[in-house]
């Protein structure tokens, strides 16, 4: 990626900047689109699950059944929340304005990825953790504890611990370097403006 190419054609725009998008490597356009790509499949099993679970629930509290009706509630919430959550941080994610300096665009593209490391680094805490107490919750309710729901629980767990070792290399292989490959940029740009 030419940073200074991208500078200095920005500087040297036409003044009315009509039409005019702020440079971006291929790289960090795949990536948001790869972003914004994970957050619609995300969104949309989200509703389905919500709409299921919330189904779910009622059908448990009709058939006299609480237990398994509140962790279907809980399920519920969880799938209205995860949208949300990747919406909040999605929202970081600039949008070229010509009429925009670099420098600005370009620190706003770190907060987007550092929003992005953030999120992906907590998932036990705002996806899997509270997607597998609510499914074993739910099954164990249902079923009662014997050999089948140990068995269950392990499979929960081991999907849950791929899903955090899934997440923490995409952090590691795709958004750490973009982040740091940013903040190089940021620090020549600043140490030329001091000048």
């Amino acid at each position: 990626m030419d940073w200074d190419r991208i500078r200095s054609d920005w500087q040297s725009r036409p003044a009315e900047g009509i039409g005019r998008a702020l440079p971006q490597s291929t790289r960090f356009s795949q990536l948001w689109r790869r972003i914004r790509w994970r957050d619609w499949v995300e969104t949309t099993v989200a509703v389905v699950l919500a709409l299921f679970f919330g189904a779910t629930a009622w059908l448990m509290f009709l058939a006299a059944m609480p237990i398994p009706a509140g962790f279907a509630i809980w399920l519920t919430l969880v799938c209205i929340y995860i949208p949300l959550k990747l919406m909040r941080v999605r929202r970081l994610i600039p949008e070229a304005d010509p009429e925009q300096p670099v420098i600005e665009f370009l620190r706003a593209e770190r907060r987007a990825l550092r929003g992005q490391c953030a999120m992906l680094s907590s998932v036990w805490r705002w996806y899997w953790g509270p997607i597998a107490i609510g499914v074993i919750g739910f099954y164990v309710s249902i079923r009662g504890w014997h050999w089948h729901s140990a068995a269950y629980v392990a499979v929960v767990l081991l999907v849950s611990v791929i899903i955090e070792y899934a997440n923490r290399a995409a952090v590691r292989k795709h958004l750490e370097p973009a982040l740091h490959e940013l903040d190089e940029q940021l620090r020549k740009m600043e140490e030329d403006d001091a000048y």
